[in-house]
This record gives structure tokens, sequence and C-alpha cells, in this order.
């Protein structure tokens, strides 16, 4: 009788393993995963359990390898794949969905040219002319010309950094300050000064509404007992939103020799509205927030020339192009990911030199006359005591 329990358990143990074996074999492989999905891609590997875990797709650049890196939302959040992000689970209704929706792309790499010079493919095999893509409309018919419009992958993005190069329509000015900066990575600083040489320089900027609940901190940092080492007191940079200031309190910030910069005039709570934002809301907000200052706080000077975006979420190209045409200097919403060595300022004539930091921003792809103050991402350590070093 034990010989035929112990037989009977070993077939069932077979039978289990081959029926694992099966079912195994029917799930996809990593390579099918990640076949043609970008590296920021998250994805979720089955609709069961809360929500929360979802992964993406990470290759090892010296081995080649693929491997799928696991992300878990924290306690009490769920993933939204459509907007890549954890939110509140109560605001994710795509828990069903395994991935973000597919959009036709279109074809630029081919082993033989598919269409005459001067056009490329959309998905659907229709040329059209190059300069159609990532204009901001569709124009094939499948949409794909409006899907791969990133830093990298827009045909018609800015070139790589070269100081050499034309950079206005007349072709007689080359990259050279002060209306021009670039380098390779982003690194270098101006008169190729070596960075452990330079003295290190900081911006004290502030954004949102300057009213009552916030002007009291104000004063007390900019207290007159706090100098740079040539005797000038420090000053610090306001961009302001429409919304809830007290212009006679950005009056008097500007009087004290404060730089007074743009937020929009909404401050509209959805982040989506500004890294998707039009032409013409950037138009409103920006430009309008400025002629809202300039007439309520009596600043009359043309000193407003900055922008930051709320929540930091770029605008892409619709925002820069809006920048350059209403004669701002200068953006300071877009950040770059922790390094040895800081990204120094540069202009954006030529190609970001550093990657589009986070999968949900829309940097700008195409060449454009404006200045970006990058915020370099920041880490503390404990010192104890109550003090922390930042670096």
């Amino acid at each position: 009788m034990a010989t035929k329990t112990l037989w009977l358990c070993c077939f069932l143990l077979l039978g289990l393993a081959f029926a694992q074996d099966e079912d195994a074999s029917d799930d996809p492989s990593t390579e099918e995963l990640c076949e043609n999905r970008s590296a920021d891609e998250y994805f979720r590997l089955t609709t069961d359990g809360d929500c929360r875990d979802v992964v993406r797709c990470d290759s090892n650049s010296d081995t080649g390898v693929t491997r799928l890196a696991s992300v878990r939302c924290p306690v009490g959040l769920a993933f939204d794949v459509d907007r890549q992000t954890c939110d509140w689970k109560t605001n994710v209704k795509n828990c069903d969905k395994l991935e973000k929706p597919r959009k036709a792309l279109p074809i630029f790499k081919t082993d033989e040219p598919v269409c005459p010079d001067g056009k490329l493919s959309c998905g659907n095999g229709e040329c059209i002319e190059k300069e159609l893509f990532c204009n901001g409309k569709p124009d094939c018919k499948d949409e794909s010309d409006e899907n791969s419009c990133t830093v990298e992958t827009d045909p018609n993005r800015a070139l790589d950094c070269d100081q050499t190069q034309c950079v206005l329509p007349d072709c007689f000015t080359q990259c050279v300050l002060p209306d021009c900066f670039c380098s390779a990575d982003g690194t270098r600083i101006p008169g190729q000064l070596e960075p452990a040489n330079v003295p290190q320089m900081i911006t004290l900027t502030f954004n949102g509404a300057v009213n009552v609940d916030n002007i009291d901190l104000y004063e007390e940092v900019f207290n007159g007992q706090r100098a740079n080492p040539n005797g000038c007191q420090i000053r610090g940079t306001f961009f302001v939103s429409h919304k809830y200031s007290n212009y006679s309190a950005v009056q008097d910030l500007h009087r004290k020799g404060h730089e007074i910069g743009v937020f929009s005039i909404t401050h509209k709570d959805d982040p989506d509205y500004w890294s998707k934002g039009s032409y013409d809301d950037w138009l409103a907000e920006m430009a309008g927030d400025r002629l809202i200052i300039e007439r309520f706080a009596n600043i009359t000077d043309s000193s407003i020339v900055g922008v930051r975006a709320p929540y930091l979420r770029v605008g892409g190209n619709n925002q820069f192009q809006m920048m350059t045409d209403q004669y701002f200097v200068y953006d300071a919403s877009i950040t770059a990911s922790l390094g040895r060595v800081p990204i120094w300022p540069y202009t954006l004539y030529f190609r970001m030199p550093h990657k589009c930091n986070g999968n949900a921003h829309n940097c700008p792809s195409r060449s454009h006359p404006i200045w970006e103050m990058v915020l370099p991402q920041q880490e503390s350590s404990n010192l104890g005591n109550g003090h922390e070093r930042i670096r």
C-alpha cells in the first residue's frame, strides 16, 4: 500500500511540474515583452493584486542582457499606466490594463530607402515631407508623425553642440557668449575653466504666490545680514503666480533688488495640462502673467524675462516657441539627474546635453534661442544635531 501511495505522489508531482512548464511556456519572454518598448515605460505583468506593481525593461549596456526591473507604489497608492505615475488608488481607473495604449510609430530605419529624398515614412508606409514630422498637428493618416518626437527621436531635432556652427538665420553668428553657450556633456564652464577651481555659485529661487503666508519668511531669509564675498547683499528670484498674490508685496521685492519671473496665472493642478499644453495655453499663462505683474506691481523696466513651469512640467516646443516669440530670455524648469559635476547653464540652440529627466516630461527637441537654468538634483545626508549636508 505504501509503495502505491509513493508512486501516486510521484505521478502527481510530475504532472504538476509538466503543467507548470506548459503554463510557463505560454508566458511571453523578457525579449518579447521588451520588443519595441522604451526603457522608461512602465507596464504590468498581471492585473491581479492591488495595482501597485509594475516593471520596466532595463538593458545592461555592458552585457547586452535585458531584464525586468520591478517598481512598487507605496501603500495606499496605485500605478496609473496611462499617466505613468503612482497616484491615490481612487484616482486610478486603469488597473485592468497591462500597459498604456500603443501608438503607431513612423518608420525611420529601413534597410533600403522607402521614400524619396526629403520625405519620411509614416507607420502605414505613407511618405510625407520631413518638415511635417513633430510639428504639432498630425499629417499622416495614422497620426504616427506626432508619436516619435522626443529629444532623441524627432527627425527635425536640434543638432548636437558645435560652437563653430551658425546659430542665427543670417548664418554670420557662431555660438559665442553672451547669446549662446553649449558643451558636449553640459558640464564645461565658459573659458575652459576647471570646475574644481571655480567658486560655487548658488541661486535662491522661489515660486508661487507672494502673500501674507510667506512674506515674513522671505524677510527673514533676506534680512540684510547675509552678503556675497564682494560685500553685496544676497538677492533671490521669485517666479510669481497670479492667483492669491499680493502685488504690493511683489512690488516691494522688486524694489529691494530681487528678480521677478513668471509662474503662470492659474497654476492648474493637472500636471498634464502643462506638459501637453498648446502654444496658446502657454501664451495665455506666461505672457499673460507677465502683463498682470507688470501692471499691478508697477514693474516697468522690462526685467521680467524668466519662466518656471508649474510642477516643473516642461511644455516642450510649444512652451519654448512661445518664449521666443514673447522675448523671454530663460527657462528654469528642466531638471538634470544627480551627477558628480553639475550641469552649467546652456542655450537651446543645440540639443540638450543631458537626458530629459523623468518619463512624464516633455523637453524641447527643436532649436530655440532660450537659456536653460537647469535644476540639478541634490542629495542630503544627516550630520546629526539637526544639521544636513546637501551636495
